[in-house]
């Protein structure tokens, strides 16, 4: 299943703060059509919780907090975040497999959209991450040893810790 946290008929830009949830079918044609939760008596981890017991593997929003994306990562949910528009075209793109066009990238956000996924191996995989040389405006950077990671869309770099030595990372 699909999860699309909504704001006004629209993706909501962070889904921390978001109780009103759409849960679709992975492929257009499948079985159990759109569901509607409003979930606003839960914290948001409670949230992701409910939804991975309603058997979502993909959700897609705006923005995530580390922490919120720490929580999907353990129920194996795949994440793509940075993106903006109207459900019905945000849908019916992520069908076509054409959701990296600009006109779905949420407001300073730049380049394809990001996965994040909850299981190895999937196009989440950090190994698929790389940027070629020359994309440093993509990276975030430990001040403290040097380290470098790629940049997540939706999350901002001091939010990111380093696996090195535990810092907070820098855009760079």
């Amino acid at each position: 299943m699909l999860a699309i946290p909504v704001l006004r008929s629209r993706v909501a830009p962070v889904l921390d703060w978001c109780s009103h949830i759409l849960i679709f079918p992975l492929e257009p044609h499948s079985p159990g059509a759109g569901q509607e939760l409003f979930l606003p008596h839960l914290e948001a981890e409670q949230r992701l919780q409910v939804l991975g017991e309603r058997g979502v593997t993909t959700l897609i929003c705006g923005a995530l907090s580390a922490q919120l994306l720490q929580r999907a990562r353990q129920l194996r949910m795949e994440i793509i975040c940075g993106v903006a528009g109207e459900i019905a075209e945000i849908l019916r793109s992520y069908w076509q497999n054409c959701l990296d066009q600009p006109q779905f990238w949420l407001p300073g956000c730049r380049g394809p959209r990001r996965y994040h996924a909850g299981r190895p191996g999937t196009k989440g995989d950090s190994s698929s991450q790389a940027h070629p040389e020359g994309g440093s405006e993509n990276l975030c950077l430990c001040p403290a040893c040097g380290a470098t990671t790629p940049h997540k869309r939706g999350i901002p770099c001091f939010h990111m810790r380093c696996s090195h030595c535990g810092q907070a990372m820098v855009r760079f």
